[in-house]
Parts: structure tokens; sequence; C-alpha cells
């Protein structure tokens, strides 16, 4: 997939730095990128990093709208990973959380220790969710 949009990349870029008339060299010195990187670009050799993409669409006037589904799709399987780890993390400190209290028959022995143990498992949960949320 990645070899696809390098290659949407570096159709765009040409295309755009020939409808412009620049060589590659005057792009280069025009935008402050290196020669090297520019070439590198166009033979869809690299996929550029997101500043130097906004840099180029800048000077040569297109939009950044064809990346879209490039985030998305190198963003996807890794969101898709983390929700997976926090769930799974709030099913084990719930499960944690009742096998601490059915080990003792004595515990809690007052309601203050009862509250106090919930209040922690809900912090827990609470920061799982806050992890997973930012």
């Amino acid at each position: 997939m990645q070899d696809k949009q390098q290659q949407i990349i570096a159709n765009t870029v040409k295309k755009h730095r020939i409808a412009m008339g620049y060589t590659q060299q005057e792009l280069a010195d025009v935008s402050n990128i290196s020669l090297r990187s520019i070439q590198r670009i166009e033979k869809g050799q690299v996929t550029p990093r997101m500043h130097t993409l906004k840099v180029l669409a800048n000077h040569l006037g297109f939009s950044l709208d064809l990346l879209d589904n490039r985030d998305k799709a190198i963003r996807a399987p890794k969101h898709k990973k983390k929700i997976a780890l926090y769930v799974g993390g709030l099913v084990v400190l719930i499960l944690l959380a009742l096998a601490y209290l059915a080990q003792s028959p004595n515990f809690p022995e007052t309601t203050f220790e009862l509250l106090l143990f919930i209040a922690l498992v809900i912090s827990g949960i609470s920061m799982l969710l806050y992890r997973l949320i930012k």
C-alpha cells in the first residue's frame, strides 16, 4: 500500500513541478529541499515527511487531500492495536479487582474499605480510558 502512495506522491510532485516550469534544481532552490530528496520523491523511492509535503504543496500548488487515505491506512492498524490493548487492560483490571474481593470472606470489613477499593478500581479504569482517548 505504501508503494502505491509513494507513486501517487511521486506523480503529483513531478506533474505539478513540470506544470510550474521548474527543473528539479529550481524546485530544490525555492523550497529549500535538497535536490537528492526531490529526485528520490519523484522516483517514488521514499515517502516524504509531512513537513516536506506541505512545503512542496505550497510551492507547487497541489492539495494534500491525496494523502488522507495514506494517513488513515498507516494509522488504522496501530489505533486498532492500541484499542485492543486498553480494552484488554480494562478487563484484566476488573478481573483482578474481583479476585481481590473474592480472596477473603473478611474483606471488606467496613463500608469505608469497600468504598476505598471501588475508588481505586474506578481510578485505574479512568486512567486507562483517558490514555485510550488521548
